[in-house]
C-alpha cells in the first residue's frame, strides 16, 4: 500500500533557518518510513521536505497552481503536478494524505489546515504543527471549535525529532 505525507508550510526561501534544517530531517524520516511526500512545490518548506525525502531515497510530489504563480516546482520533486485553480491544487495535496505536518507559515497553511478538518470523519489524518508558534492557536481552537473526540488529531510536536518519536508511537499501534 503506498502512504503518503503531506507537509504545509511557507515558502521563504531562507536555507539557514532552523525550520528550514528541520523540515529537511523530517522528509528524510519520512522517506525512510516509506511514505511518498507530498507538498505545494515551490520554495521554503516545500523544498526542504522534498530535499530531505530524496536525498534519502524517497519520493517527493509538488503540486503547483497556475492561480498562484508560476507552475515551475522547484529543484527536488521527483514528480510535478500543476494544477490550474487552488482548490484543485488542494484537492490532490489531501486526496490519500494519511498524514499531514504543518510547519511554520501563512494564511495559505491555515486553509490548508482548516481543508483538512473538512476530511469525512473516518477519513481524518493526524495533524502535527511544528513548534511552539502554533501552541496558542492550537489550543484556542481545541477550546472553541474542535470538539473533545477529535482532539487527538491536533498535535503540537517541538521539533523533527519529537515529531519521528510522536509518529512512531501513533502508528506502530495500527
Amino acid at each position: 500500500m503506498i502512504k503518503y505525507a503531506a507537509l504545509f508550510g511557507g515558502s521563504g526561501n531562507n536555507t539557514e533557518s532552523k525550520e528550514y534544517l528541520e523540515t529537511i530531517r523530517i522528509g528524510s524520516f519520512l522517506a525512510k518510513q516509506d511514505y511518498i511526500v507530498k507538498n505545494g512545490g515551490y520554495g521554503g518548506m516545500m523544498e526542504a521536505v522534498s530535499k530531505g525525502a530524496v536525498q534519502s531515497g524517497g519520493k517527493s510530489i509538488g503540486v503547483t497552481c497556475k492561480q498562484v504563480g508560476s507552475s515551475e516546482g522547484n529543484k527536488y520533486l521527483s514528480e510535478t503536478i500543476v494544477t490550474e485553480k487552488l482548490f484543485d491544487r488542494l484537492k490532490i495535496l489531501l486526496e490519500g494524505t494519511s498524514v499531514f505536518i504543518v510547519q511554520r507559515g501563512g494564511i495559505g497553511t491555515l486553509s490548508e489546515v482548516f481543508l483538512i478538518r473538512k476530511e469525512p470523519k473516518e477519513e481524518r489524518p493526524k495533524l502535527y504543527f511544528i513548534g511552539a508558534i502554533w501552541k496558542d492557536l492550537i489550543v484556542s481552537l481545541k477550546a472553541n471549535l474542535i470538539p473533545d473526540y477529535e482532539h487527538d488529531l491536533f498535535q503540537i510536536v517541538e521539533n523533527s525529532q519529537e515529531l519521528r518519536e510522536r509518529m512512531l508511537m501513533d502508528f506502530s499501534a495500527n
